[in-house]
């Protein structure tokens, strides 16, 4: 009995021990499982990182590549749309015809093969016709971008125009044929249609200023407002544009009884005409001269008296036309005081002046006196004493020719 109760304790410790170890071995298993599947979601992870580091790799890297490429290509529209501003104003320095060139073979290579000549030009007969051009512009041998140039015409020169076609003129020199671009010649109206000299008057500012800018001159980078509203009468409260086109009334008034010709460059206070327009609008009407009536104002109320204005010998716009523009000036300034009984002032010489700068015949600006001096303001307010002024400078304009 005794015996079989060992052995049964024997047993029950066996088995026990066999429960415990496979306990062990399926805990183990577990915790080896755990840790597999621990391992695979890390890598798992590791792997969704890096694919989303490269991907966002990739998008600044293009975002990079962009602003890079946007920075070159506004640089480039920068650089070209400053030659072609340029090309626009480059009126000084640059040949017209130049950019006619580069479009003329862009056009070529497109439509032709490298191998094939440009087709001849065919320029028709015309009634003989002066003109002049509008521009720096190169006279050539041949109605082409790609013929030889003869010579370059400065701005404002006149040539006898017999021929046109395809866009361009045919002038003569000197007895022969040359050629120039039709976009940069406009017509010259003669002289003196009905026999005596032809004045172009301009009556200066308008009711309402203009504060745009333009060049002071052809090819200038410095700029001035395209034409301002000038002063008024601190004692009659007359503005300048009202006087001097009182003025310039009685002046053509004046000159037609002389058997002169008139243009004016207006007859209205209601106008938008720059300096530059009136310059080129004198020139455009075939008159010899450019007298530009204006009437001057100063901080200091005593001072008085009339002066004239015309280009200095160094001007570098129209270095031509200083001689005749002074000997116009003092011509009209002596004329208006000798019949005024004004005091003269002198002649100022500057380049500061963008009516003047752009004119192409010799000019003279007439300040005729101070509207800030109140017995000044007061005279030329009065219609007898604007009759003496007209008549003042038309002597001067008589003395001028002869």
């Amino acid at each position: 009995m005794l015996k079989m109760k060992r052995t049964l304790s024997v047993l029950s410790l066996c088995i026990l021990f066999i429960i415990c170890m496979g306990c062990t071995n399926i805990k183990g298993t577990q915790k080896e499982e755990e840790r597999n599947t621990a391992q695979e979601e890390t890598v798992a992870a590791g792997n969704d990182l890096e694919a989303k580091g490269d991907e966002e790799g990739r998008e600044i890297g293009s975002g990079q590549n962009g602003d890079e490429s946007g920075a070159k290509e506004g640089e480039r529209e920068q650089e070209a749309a400053k030659a072609e501003e340029v090309n626009e104003e480059g009126r000084a320095e640059t040949v017209a015809d130049d950019r006619e060139g580069k479009e003329g073979t862009a056009s070529s290579e497109h439509g032709m093969g490298s191998g094939e000549a440009e087709p001849e030009t065919e320029v028709s007969d015309m009634e003989p016709t002066m003109v002049y051009t509008t521009a720096n512009v190169n006279v050539r041998l041949a109605p082409s971008v790609d013929a030889e140039v003869f010579d370059l015409a400065p701005r404002g020169t006149v040539y006898e125009k017999n021929g046109e076609g395809e866009g361009w003129s045919r002038v003569v020199i000197d007895g022969e044929d040359y050629y120039i671009k039709s976009d940069y010649l406009r017509e010259r109206k003669p002289s003196g249609i009905s026999g005596g000299h032809l004045i172009a008057i301009d009556a200066g500012h308008q009711s309402r200023g203009n504060s745009d800018k333009e060049p002071i001159g052809p090819g200038a980078s410095e700029t001035k407002a395209k034409v301002t509203g000038g002063t008024r009468g601190t004692t009659t409260g007359l503005y300048e544009y009202e006087l001097t086109l009182m003025v310039s009334l009685k002046l053509k008034a004046e000159l037609e009884s002389r058997g002169y010709e008139v243009y004016m460059v207006r007859e209205s206070h209601d106008v938008d005409i720059s300096n530059a327009q009136r310059a080129q609008m004198a020139y455009d009407s075939g008159a010899e001269i450019f007298v530009r009536i204006h009437a001057n104002g100063s901080e200091n109320s005593g001072a008085n008296g009339a002066m004239t204005i015309c280009p200095t010998g160094s001007n570098p716009y129209i270095p031509d036309l200083y001689e005749d523009s002074k000997r116009l000036s003092s011509s009209v300034l002596d004329g208006l005081t000798a019949s005024t009984g004004c005091r003269r002032e002198r002649v100022w010489e500057t380049d500061t002046m963008s009516g003047i700068n752009w004119s192409m015949i010799p000019v003279t600006i007439v300040e005729m006196g101070y509207m800030t001096n109140p017995e000044e303001d007061a005279k030329m307010a009065d219609e007898g004493y604007q009759q003496l002024i007209a008549i003042g400078i038309a002597d001067g304009i008589d003395g001028y020719f002869e």
